[in-house]
């Protein structure tokens, strides 16, 4: 009898719980203006796989060593990173990082690169004939990095890694690397 009251005690608290979490996930929150507009014009609302290269439109490079980025996003924003190729000013790679997550961007190529960087909330995605376009809707700030990131001459032997610390203090950007402000058709470029 009380293993059966335990178990019905159990199977309540896990129905309770489960119950919660789906009436809070279904909660229905109005889009901003911004947003309805969005919507209207086909946008949807998303949040992207941390790789979003291919769906967005670039095609991923990879290199032969394993050079990478740890991206550590802390708290205040989400961010999506482009990495950039200084000579050609092409996207190699493009990711999104969570707010309170890290994520290592494996496999750069030789080369030198910069960043471009999109930060905010509520990701919205549109189909286009190049793949996904994809923007922050609140929140919404844009950089490019002043710092350069050097990952080696072709044919090295030498792995090199960069570790991009980012989080938002009292409405301020605290990074480890310098930036500057750019809009947002310079990101979208």
């Amino acid at each position: 009898m009380n293993i059966r009251i335990t178990i019905m005690a159990l199977g309540l608290l896990a129905f309770t719980s489960c119950h919660h979490r789906v009436s809070k996930e279904n909660s229905v929150v109005e889009p901003t203006q911004t947003q309805q507009k969005l919507l209207d014009a086909g946008w949807t609302n998303e949040t992207p796989d941390e790789d979003m290269s291919e769906d967005y439109g670039v095609k991923p490079i990879y290199g032969i060593q394993d050079n990478y980025f740890d991206i550590v996003m802390g708290s205040g924003c989400n961010v999506a990173v482009k990495i950039m190729e200084l000579g050609t000013d092409k996207c190699i790679r493009y990711v999104y990082v969570a707010e309170n997550t890290t994520t290592t961007v494996q496999e750069i190529p030789q080369g030198v690169y910069y960043l471009k960087l999109a930060y905010g909330y509520d990701w919205m995605a549109k189909e286009t004939n190049d793949g996904k376009q994809g923007k922050f809707t609140r929140n919404v700030l844009y950089e490019r990095s002043q710092d350069t990131f050097d990952f080696g001459i072709k044919n090295s032997r030498e792995e090199i890694n960069y570790r991009l610390d980012i989080n938002v203090v009292d409405s301020k950007l605290e990074n480890n690397f310098q930036t500057i402000p750019i809009d947002e058709k310079e990101f979208m470029k």
